[in-house]
Parts: structure tokens; sequence; C-alpha cells
């Protein structure tokens, strides 16, 4: 039979000997490692062996081959999260991986280059440079032997943690699934080779490389990036990092959404080389494009001797529970979007065009897509349209800059008087029908002492240890203060309490490191649900809700939702996909200040609700999909306002 040996065995004499092979653009894509291989071959054919490569254009290689100038075509790449099961991928094949760094390690020191001999042949036998570039390891070949070249075949490669974006809704992993054409329920069919054990979940040619047995002998075949532990006799009673990285569990923010062996519950270890190396930052949302290692043979489960004196670490678990993807190619998507799954950089204002006139260019599309979003809001928040036009306008708000520490363009929403037949998280399962991401957290003295609000630093497994407020940028998060009562907390509880002020307030994540705090931006948009005014000060936008309709809202999954719904979540991804300041005349600016002045004098509110006010007129015309902000805008938003502070005077809220 064909087996894996045979292919590397192949691969090897067609390197060595300077070959090219000529790949189709499937067998790039299920075997990347040859073209990796060859290339590397031909760099050194043409420099000779004096200074082995760090790089041979090998990136540029792919992005051409495969066409990937063009975005679109990242649809044709499997994606884990897309798929229920992952064991029918072939193992160092191409994959996508979409997550949020939850977690960046140290960079790593690992031997990219080795050297290659015939043994016995003499000492005259040219050496050949083999990469271990984009894998764990080099596999064995029969008669040939791998040796280290010292320090000039050494290279750094970043390493960080990657999670699926937590809170992702239902229909926004459909859509991604769909957009690249694969399955949720099952795993590509033309990935799995008939005949294979279903223990294992593999094909034939995906057997592990090894060499028949009478050939074996001791070589050292593994990179050095991870360390590997010799046995030994004991760990005298200190805890072992396999101990270790199953108290972490899989490290998920949310840990209810953890599920061991689903594809879209797979948590990955990503190693970048190159300028991408130490490229990404904690809570960013991104794409990679790479080659998917999964050798849990090369698992430690010994302890380290230097656990005894407190430096040991938990960051090598088996690669069949965490896989490793070596990035080709990462892509950053803020506030990511499944029905516009691009960067930036990519989606031009020539595409956005294009995709606005064929989805929303009809007269009366947009206020269609507008009109449907509220009424989806409003059918759980008792019939008060006021509240629904205002949690409309948060899931849309995005900073867009700094003044100082002040962000611009994001503001919470505090929603009070929530009465008890209303169920807060029906409101957040209609939010999240809208937006690709949401998340219901309870704030209440049991669980201000009893979660991780915060991402701790545990210096003795050398990890993050994650919390639920570390989401992805753009996440609406409910926090529900209904069940808040009168209590003594803590002081873990007031530094939770500290860690949501932060966030809310000033859109900070909170990163205990023991003796300090590290604040990262997160952009989220709140809102704060609350029988009286909320816990957490300050909040400018105070909105007693108004029950028109006193029976209890029917659930989402009951409810059968309307067609028009798709047309207001590609609304709100269009005009949350780039966030940028919205554009005031000189006569609208004038007419605002004066508003603001008659406003002031009237319910005596803060000097600080002005910036409240620009940012509510910034989300007031982006649902309606303008960048400039017109009289009638703004008299439609003053008219709100006016509703909203006459409600607080009533409720005694006012400031």
């Amino acid at each position: 039979r064909l087996s894996r040996l045979q292919s590397s065995q192949t691969a090897f004499i067609a390197m060595a000997l300077g070959q090219q092979c000529v790949q189709s653009r499937v067998e790039l894509i299920r075997t990347p490692l040859q073209a990796v291989d060859w290339l590397f071959a031909q760099r050194i054919s043409v420099q000779g062996n004096d200074a082995p490569p760090a790089e041979w254009g090998e990136k540029s290689f792919f992005m051409e081959q495969l066409g990937y100038e063009d975005e679109e075509r990242f649809a044709d790449i499997p994606c884990l999260n897309d798929l229920d099961v992952i064991t029918g991928i072939p193992p160092h094949s191409l994959v996508r991986y979409r997550g949020l760094v939850q977690d960046v390690f140290e960079p790593e020191i690992f031997a990219s280059v080795l050297s290659a001999r015939v043994p016995n042949s003499g000492q005259g036998t040219p050496l050949k440079f083999v990469t271990t570039k984009y894998r764990e390891c080099v596999g064995p070949i029969s008669g040939i032997e791998f040796e280290d070249i010292g320090r000039e075949g050494l290279g750094q490669r970043g390493t960080c943690y990657c999670v699926p974006l937590p809170g992702e809704s239902a229909w926004s992993r459909a859509a991604a699934a769909a957009m690249g054409g694969q399955d949720l329920r099952c795993a590509p069919v033309a990935s799995v080779t008939a005949g294979a054990a279903q223990k294992r979940g593999r094909s034939e040619d995906d057997d592990v490389e090894m060499a028949p047995a009478e050939s074996a002998k001791p070589r050292r075949p593994c990179t050095e990036g991870s360390r590997t532990v010799s046995k030994t006799g004991g760990n005298g009673g200190v805890q072992s990092a396999a101990d270790k990285a199953a108290d972490f569990g899989l490290n998920f923010p949310l840990p209810w959404e953890q599920q061991h062996g689903r594809g879209a519950s797979t948590p990955c270890i990503v190693k970048m080389y190159d300028n991408d190396a130490e490229s990404l930052r904690l809570c960013e949302t991104v794409e990679v494009l790479g080659v998917l290692c999964i050798n849990p043979e090369l698992t430690s489960f010994q302890a380290s001797p230097l656990e005894g004196i407190g430096l040991g670490d938990a960051r090598q678990p088996s690669s069949a529970l965490v896989p490793r993807i070596h990035a080709i190619h990462v892509r950053r998507l803020p506030f990511y979007h499944p029905l516009l799954p691009f960067s930036p950089d990519w989606l031009s204002e020539a595409r956005l065009v294009s995709v606005y006139q064929r989805q929303l260019g009809a007269p009366g599309a947009v206020i269609a897509a507008r009109d449907a979003a509220l009424a989806q809001l409003t059918n759980h928040l008792g019939g008060d349209a006021l509240a629904a036009e205002y949690l409309l306008l948060l899931t849309v708000s995005r900073c867009f800059g700094l003044h100082g520490n002040q962000p611009l363009g994001s503001w919470a929403l505090n929603i009070t008087n929530w009465p008890d037949e209303l169920s807060t998280n029906c409101l957040s399962d209609a939010v999240s029908e809208l937006v690709p991401r949401s998340v219901c957290l309870k704030v209440s003295v049991d669980t201000l002492e009893s979660r991780q609000w915060r991402p701790r630093k545990d210096f003795d497994a050398n990890r993050l240890v994650a919390a639920q407020l570390q989401l992805a940028p753009g996440t609406v998060l409910v926090l529900d203060e209904t069940c808040l009562s009168e209590g003594n907390i803590s002081g873990q509880g007031v530094k939770a309490l500290g860690a949501l002020r932060a966030l809310v307030t000033e859109q900070q994540l909170t990163c205990d490191y023991s003796s300090y705090d590290v604040k990262i931006p997160l952009d989220l948009p709140c809102v704060l649900l609350s029988k009286q005014r909320s816990i957490i000060k300050d909040l400018e936008v105070v909105l007693p809700l108004c029950l028109r309709n006193v029976d209890t809202a029917p659930s989402v999954s009951t409810t059968k939702q309307p067609p028009s719904l798709d047309a207001a979540r590609l609304l709100l991804g269009l005009v949350t996909r780039c966030p940028r300041p919205l554009q005031i005349p000189d006569d609208a600016a004038h007419q605002l200040s004066a508003d603001f002045a008659t406003v002031r004098q009237e319910f005596e509110v803060n000097s600080s609700l002005c910036h409240a006010w620009l940012a509510l007129a910034r989300a007031q015309c982006l649902t309606f999909a303008e960048e400039t902000l017109t009289p009638s805008r703004w008299h439609s938003l003053l008219e709100c306002e006016r509703q909203r502070l006459q409600r607080c005077r009533e409720h005694n809220l006012a400031r």
C-alpha cells in the first residue's frame, strides 16, 4: 500500500536531486510541505550550503499559486471552525482557522534547519540541508540520518493560543460554513479515505511517519521549539505538566462552550514565522491559513526539573486535543462578520458599494431591514419601541478613535425598571439573531465572588487563565443585574466589579498579573439590564423600560425568523466593518449645540451627555446606512432623547 513514508521518501529524493515537483491545486492544499521543501531545496541549490535561509519566498508562492490575492478564494480551504469533527482532515494539509487570540506565549527557539546524510557513506559525502519550518517534527526516513548544525540552524517563531470566537450565534456559524461550502454536521467526505479505521478517523495515507521497526534507530527528528523532557524517576510531589494542562481544560473564556472533540469547539496553538512572528496581540480576531499538525506522540507527560522551582509550564497539551497550526498567512478581521469575512484592506469601497447595491440597493430596502431589526428587538422588550431603538443603535456603535483616554463612538446602555415577567435570556437570544456574537452574563453578589471576570496570569503554569470578559471585539455584551441584591463582597468581588466598570466605561479589559494590572483595549457594546440604576456608575444613557405588552415575549427558538432578518444582519455588518467618524456639517453642529443648551437647562443633565449625543447621532445615521448627519436624523434622535430624559425624570433617575 501507499503510505506517508513512501510519499515522504519520494519528496525527499526529489528535493535532494533538485527536481521540480509540479503539484496541482488540490495536491498543493493536501500536501503543502512538499512545496515548502522543494522551494527550500531550490534556494539552497542557488546559494549553496554556507548560510541556510530563514525564508525563501514560500508565502508569496502559496498566495500566487492558490490565487489568494482574491480573498473570496480562501473559502476553498477547509476551515476547522466549520466542521463538527476534524479527524477527517489529513494531518499536514492546508487548513483555515478563525479565532480569538486568548494568550500570547514567549517566542520559541527551534532547530529550523537540519543536515541530512546517508550513514556510513564516508566523510566526503556532501550534506543536504532540510528545513523543519511549518511542522512540529521531521519524520524519520529509512537510510537517512538528521543532525543539528548548531547556531546557524536555529530559528525563532511566535506562538499564541487561540480559541473559537466566544458567543458566536448559530446563524453566524451556519453562514460561515455555507460561505466555505462546508457542512457543520460532518467533515468533507473527500478528506476521508474509504476503509479507514473508525477509531483513528484517518486514512491509510495518513499513517504516522515512522520507518519499519527493523530500520529504526535513535535519531533526533523533531524540532526543538517545544520543550521535550526526558524521562525521570519522579516529580517529588510536584504537579506534572499533564495535570496542569488537565486543570486548564481548553481554557475557554466561556466554559460552557467547551466541548472536547468538536470542530467548532477546538482551540489551536498557532505558530507564526518571519514578519508575523510577533505581530498578534491579545483579544485580536484572526483567521490563520497554515499547515495542520497533529502529532500526539510528541506530547511529554513527564515533570520538568524546572517545575520544582516554579519554572514549569502547561503549554504543551497533546496536539490531538489542541492541534498546532503553522501559519503561512495571517488575516486580521476586526469586528468579524460572517457575511463579510474579509480583511479591511481587501474590502475596498468599490467592493462594499457592489455588495450594497446587490443586497440593499432597491428603494426602501434599508428601511425594511432596519424595521425588521427593530421588530425583532421590540418583541422581546415588552413592546417598548423606544428601548428597541436605543438597543439597535448600540449594536452598531464602535470606537473609531480616542480623545485623551476617552473612547469616541462607543457608549453603554442601561435599561432599568426591568420587570420580572420579561426574560433577559430571551432578549439576549433576540440580539444574537441580529449580530454574529452575543453573550449574556449574570451579575450578582454570588457571581462576582465565584466567577472568573478578569484574565489572570498563572506564573506557575506560565499561561493566561481565560475569563468571561475576554471576548472578541464587537461582541454585544448583555449584563444581567436583575438578580443583584444587597450583600457583602470580598476583595476579589471588588476587583471583579472594577473590571466590569473599566470594560463598560473605558472599553478596557483588565488582566490580573498578581502585583499589577494590565489593561487591553477591547471594544464591546454593553447593555446593562437592572431593576434600579446599574451598579456601574457614570453611565450617560439610562432608559427606564415601559411595557406596552404585558404578555411574556415568545422564545426566539420557537419563533420563526423572517427572511428580512438576513438583510438586517448584512446591514449591521456593512456599517460596522470599518469604524470612522461621522461627518457633521457646520449647520448641524450649530443646531446640536443650541439644542443641547436647551435640553441641559430643561432636564438639568451633565455636560458629559454631549459626548453621548455625538455617539448616538453617529449610530442613528449608520442604521440608515448614512455617514453624514442631516437635520431630519438629528431631529429624530433629539425626540428620542427627550422621551428618554422624561422617563428618567418620572422614575427619579435624572442626573
